[in-house]
């Protein structure tokens, strides 16, 4: 671990504490060193040489039309394709460790009367270098470690092809009255485009709430444990 990332949990630690009091949330995050780069907050794993952030979820829909990678219980349940019990605070806090920033660009500017315009936010290219990532969804089947890329998991319900292999992008969502708002909501992974929650998918069909399906094929039964795994990357290794 570099000095500049050991200083970085200590200042973050202390800050995400205060605001853990002031946000009433339900505990001070406590992160954990448990290896030369890797450490713990909570349930969420991450490690900084790595760029990676990896937690506990289940799979909760498979036949229905899906708005949400991920929720916890408190979130839409009925269109999520995963469910997780980890703190979603936690989460942003892993996320802004490793050095993610915030990025609008996939939401459209408020008016005064906080009603969406038809302009979207612009990005710089530092924001757009560290907001993006990818997600994987590991399980075991009858002893066999399946590892797949998540928009592997979701078809387009009218071609029935693959979600477009495209990043999601860290918002960071917004505080609501002391509170973080995916806390709140409970809705913390977009497929169809949410300010609230802490990131969006940025493929083509992302406005749309009527087009992503479950891929059966590839999925495993319903409930069953899934460990996510959020991995950083560049621009310029995605596809747009």
């Amino acid at each position: 671990m570099n000095k500049a990332f050991a200083i970085s949990i200590s200042l973050l630690a202390g800050s995400s504490a205060l605001i853990a009091e002031e946000a009433n949330a339900p505990q001070k995050p406590e992160i954990k060193k448990i290896g030369e780069s890797s450490y713990k907050l909570g349930k969420i794993s991450f490690d900084s040489n790595k760029g990676e952030i990896s937690f506990p979820a289940a799979l909760e829909q498979n036949e229905v039309l899906i708005e949400y990678l991920l929720t916890s219980p408190k979130g839409k349940i009925h269109e999520t394709l995963f469910i997780t019990d980890i703190s979603p605070y936690n989460l942003n806090v892993a996320m802004k460790l490793l050095g993610y920033k915030e990025s609008k660009e996939l939401l459209k500017i408020l008016n005064k009367n906080y009603t969406p315009t038809r302009n979207y936010h612009t990005a710089t290219e530092q924001q757009k270098n560290n907001s993006r990532f990818t997600i994987t969804a590991s399980w075991n089947a009858d002893g066999k470690e399946m590892s797949h890329d998540v928009t592997h998991l979701l078809k387009n319900s009218n071609t029935q092809g693959a979600m477009p292999d495209a990043p999601w992008i860290y918002s960071g969502s917004y505080m609501n009255k002391g509170n973080y708002q995916p806390d709140l909501s409970g809705d913390i992974i977009a497929v169809f485009t949410d300010r609230s929650s802490i990131a969006s998918y940025s493929g083509e069909g992302r406005n749309d709430d009527s087009l992503w399906l479950p891929n059966q094929s590839v999925l495993p039964p319903l409930g069953t444990a899934v460990i996510l795994t959020f991995t950083k990357t560049h621009p310029k290794n995605q596809k747009k």
